[in-house]
């Protein structure tokens, strides 16, 4: 099986504030993105990576695993559907995994495209430790609490079978989702949820970037 893996760094990161593009602030001297693809390099289940950054991008990254350097889109859907045409032909399954995310465990990754080689997709995803309220749209009433033990927190990768993930990034309707397993289950495609760690944290505010620095020198002590 040919794992392959879009990592999605095109990102401006407006909810971080400045003018830097995210993937390219520090945490402990190095940016982001260099830490991503560092621990992504520990991972035998993903054998490349398509990588795609904001336009104008000329540094260079230090990665075996680097199949292809594509400039990102407008949106999101944009940018993933930019890397799919980029994927080499050989690839049987492809991994979306945003690279505000650098702490992704190797288990973790190797179990995530496991279960979408039993059912076709599947998504690392971590139980909710909060009551999660859902309010009515433009107000700040509740409209339903839902049942905690039912809620799960999804993360990335989010894995699919090559042409489910071709499929979801030709529909149109692409852009209405904010990740890519909303995108499958809106084609009729089941998504299996696979539990994951509360380590592979979204860096998206300058509070997570003192949680995550934490978390970076607990990983480099225990050499992971």
């Amino acid at each position: 099986m040919k794992n392959s893996l879009i990592l999605l760094a095109a990102g401006q990161g407006k909810r971080m504030g400045g003018k830097t593009p995210k993937m390219f602030l520090k945490l402990l001297g190095r940016p982001i993105l260099h830490w991503t693809l560092h621990f992504l390099d520990l991972c035998p289940a993903v054998q490349n990576i398509v990588l795609v950054v904001p336009p104008g991008t000329r540094q260079k990254f230090d990665s075996k695993k680097i199949h292809a350097v594509i400039a990102g889109g407008r949106e999101r859907t944009d940018s993933a559907r930019l890397a799919m045409r980029a994927l080499p032909k050989e690839a049987e399954w492809v991994g979306i995994h945003d690279a505000a995310r650098p702490f992704v465990a190797p288990g973790d990754v190797a179990r995530v495209f496991q279960a979408a080689q039993d059912v076709g997709a599947a998504i690392l995803a971590v139980p909710a430790k909060d009551t999660v309220k859902l309010s009515r749209q433009g107000s700040f009433s509740i409209e339903q609490t839902l049942r905690r033990e039912r809620c799960w927190l999804a993360q990335t990768p989010q894995v699919f079978r090559r042409d489910i993930a071709e499929k979801m990034h030709a529909s149109s309707r692409s852009k209405r989702f904010t990740d890519d397993a909303s995108i499958a289950e809106s084609l009729g495609y089941s998504v299996r949820l696979v539990p994951g760690s509360y380590e592979n944290m979204k860096i998206t505010t300058p509070e997570d970037l003192v949680l995550a620095e934490k978390i970076l020198k607990k990983r480099i002590r225990h050499g992971k």
